[in-house]
């Protein structure tokens, strides 16, 4: 198990260990992965999974934080190792290039799930610096489309230009717009506080959901009142559910995407399953095992362990810093 020196990571690692316990599955080692890359960590964690015989390896990091892991995993040519994704790194485009595959295809993780955004790729097209002048997010993704900079008030040194140049299609990496999923959970995120502020503006008093029946002040609304609503509230976005339970947590979805090997080479995502958190207790879990490819491009499912069964005769004892 590896985790990034974060809040996500932690959280992760502990819900996923709980999960765990009173099952067959052991845990061979728990390492953190630096914010900050530390040659001598790396090298640390790299050391312990190339000696564990445990082959599988979960991964709760972003992707900043797996590039230098990674480097250094393919410098030292280390192979064999299942890996399974967090959500935060599973579709990371960084790791696609065809170098990656004899390392990392095969990896399997679940994704945020996917979805469309009605008019977002022909809204994209209409945009440009011009649009929004005080955008500095605008300045920076002109520089690095057009080698120029859009506003004389810019410090760069790169030549200026007029700000009006198109976002074209063959910026694949910016106007790829078909099946967006941060972005489509954002654009959920959106809908769920626009629904929440609507309840709370057509509440009627007696009876209201606050003390003496009564409602919130339009003109003083508390984040507390608002998240009240944001718990009851429940709507419909492109045919999919979207409500929370009583802790406040959305319905979880993912996709189940496995990393195989694309035409050209380079590593493609492919959906060979999903969960749907909405469904009955056992039913949530669907996976089509014949169109996954586990590392090493095999199809048969990769056997790890934390320690080999005693042969006769010998007996199990315990070895330092290793469960």
């Amino acid at each position: 198990l590896l985790l990034c020196d974060r809040e996500y990571g932690q959280f992760a690692a502990e819900g996923l260990l709980r999960e765990l316990r009173g099952t067959k599955v052991c845990g061979a080692y728990q390492k953190i992965i630096p914010l900050v890359y530390d040659r001598q960590r790396i090298q640390e964690i790299l050391q312990v999974m190339r000696s564990s015989s445990a082959k599988v390896v979960v991964v709760f990091s972003a992707e900043v934080e797996m590039i230098p892991l990674m480097r250094d995993y393919i410098k030292q040519n280390i192979t064999g190792i299942q890996w399974i994704a967090s959500e935060a790194w599973v579709t990371a485009s960084v790791f696609t290039g065809s170098k990656y595959y004899p390392y990392l295809g095969g990896t399997i993780g679940l994704g945020i799930r996917k979805g469309h955004i009605p008019r977002l790729s022909d809204y994209l097209l209409t945009v440009n610096p011009q649009t929004y002048p005080n955008d500095l997010l605008f300045e920076e993704l002109w520089e690095a489309l057009y080698g120029c900079r859009p506003s004389i008030s810019s410090s760069s040194s790169v030549p200026l230009c007029t700000g009006q140049e198109p976002l074209l299609e063959q910026h694949s990496a910016f106007m790829n717009t078909s099946s967006p999923r941060v972005a489509y959970n954002v654009y959920k995120a959106v809908y769920a506080i626009a629904h929440s502020l609507h309840n709370l503006l057509v509440c009627q008093p007696k009876p209201g959901p606050f003390k003496n029946d009564t409602c919130v002040q339009n003109n003083n609304v508390q984040p507390w009142q608002l998240q009240y609503y944001l718990q009851e509230v429940r709507f419909k976005i492109a045919g999919e559910e979207v409500d929370f339970d009583q802790k406040g947590d959305s319905i979880p979805y993912y996709d189940i995407i496995s990393w195989q090997m694309g035409v050209d080479g380079k590593i493609k995502f492919v959906n060979v399953g999903l969960f749907d958190g909405s469904k009955p207790p056992g039913k949530e879990l669907v996976i089509q095992e014949d169109r996954i490819v586990w590392a090493g491009h095999q199809r048969e499912v990769p056997v790890s362990i934390c320690s080999a069964s005693c042969l006769p005769g010998t007996r199990k004892a315990i070895r330092k810093e290793v469960p």
